[in-house]
Formats: C-alpha cells, structure tokens, sequence
C-alpha cells in the first residue's frame, strides 16, 4: 500500500485527479449493476461508461507529460488496468441485464398463466400483457445493443491510444537520440576549439621567442 501511494506520489497533480475520478465512476457503475441485479429501476450505468472512457482517453494524453520515466510507466500500467476494468464492467452489465431479462419473462409467463387458465381472462388483458413483455423485451434488447455498440467503441478508442502512445514514444526515443549525437558534437566542438586555443597560444609563444631571438641577434652582434 505505501508502495502504490508512493508511486501515486511521482504522478503529476491532474494525472491524480483523473485516476481517482475513474475509481469514483467504477465504484458508482458495480452499484448500479447491483441494482440492476436487484431490480430496482435507476439511471442508466451506459453514461458513466462512457465517461470512464472519456477519462482514460485523457489519462493516456497525460502519460507523455510526466516529469520522470517512472511517472510514465506507471501510469501506463493504471491505463491498461482501468480499461480492462472497463470492458470487465461492460461484461457484468451486459450478465445483469440478460438475467433480469430472464427473470421478466419468467414473471411475465407465470403472471400470464395464474388465476386459471388464459382462457378465462379476457382477450383485451392477454393482448395487453403480451404486448408489455413484448416492450420490456424490446427495451432490455435495445440496452444490451447499446452496450455492444460501447463495447466496440471501447476497443477502438483502446487500440487508437495504444497506437498514439506508441508513436508519441517513437518520437521521444527518436528526439532523444538526436539530443545525444548533438551532445557528442557539441562536446567534440569543445574540445577541438580548446585545441585551437592551445596551439593559438602557443604559436604566439613561439612567434615571441623568435622575435626576442631576432632583436638579441641585432643588438649583441
């Protein structure tokens, strides 16, 4: 634990936010998913998906601007971690949502068939009930749709920023390799000229003695 909080520490301040967000939206989905498997009637889970993936689009932006390769990688393993939990989340909502299915049907059939036989209720109350199971069919079936579409969409915008991290990281080896050459030019520069500058002085030096030698040569003989 004091590992995990001490590599949250190396995170930059908005990368932290993001994260816990994501954490509050997934606890917030398993609630609603009890609750579906509860029966009990709510908001849709289908915009919280949604904004999970809006955040870890965000958070993948975030990887290439932390302040040390440690912050990078870990927060590239909180990436691949959520979006796993996001498609597991998608999973279990697609289960909740089939066996309530069931168990609407179920009910519907054994509301249908009590009290006697259909026979001894009236046309009207039996076409009517069929068409409210036909509805809440239809409603269950245009949900797990919908998740499906999510689903797929889930994977695409995974494999995009798995692709754009990757290139974002092409760039920055590419852009380190430069930086390294140009620091071995400039290095090499700098001590070619500190070359130039010793043999500089030195032909001066030499030029000195000459000219001394010259002027004792004239003077003293």
């Amino acid at each position: 634990s004091s590992g995990i909080n001490a590599e949250y520490g190396v995170l930059s301040d908005d990368a932290r936010l993001i994260l816990h967000q994501i954490f509050q939206h997934e606890s917030n989905i398993r609630l609603k998913i009890d609750d579906i498997h509860n029966g009990s009637s709510g908001p849709s889970p289908f915009p919280l998906i949604q904004q999970i993936r809006s955040k870890l689009n965000l958070l993948s932006v975030k990887v290439v601007e932390q302040q040390s390769a440690e912050a990078e990688d870990f927060l590239r393993q909180q990436h691949q971690l959520h979006s796993e939990e996001l498609t597991t989340l998608q999973q279990q909502i697609r289960a909740a949502l089939n066996v309530q299915t069931e168990k609407k049907e179920k009910a519907d059939r054994e509301e249908l068939l009590s009290s006697g036989s259909v026979k001894k209720r009236g046309k009207k109350d039996v076409t009517k009930m069929a068409e409210d199971v036909t509805n809440k069919l239809q409603r269950n079936t245009e949900l797990l749709a919908a998740l499906v579409r999510q689903q797929e969409e889930t994977v695409k915008t995974l494999a995009t920023s798995s692709a754009e991290i990757k290139e974002v990281d092409g760039e920055y080896n590419t852009l380190s390799s430069v930086l390294v050459s140009s620091h071995r030019l400039v290095t090499k520069i700098g001590r070619r000229a500190m070359t130039d500058t010793i043999l500089t002085y030195l032909c001066f030096f030499l030029f000195l003695c000459t000219v001394a030698y010259v002027i004792q040569k004239r003077i003293f003989y």
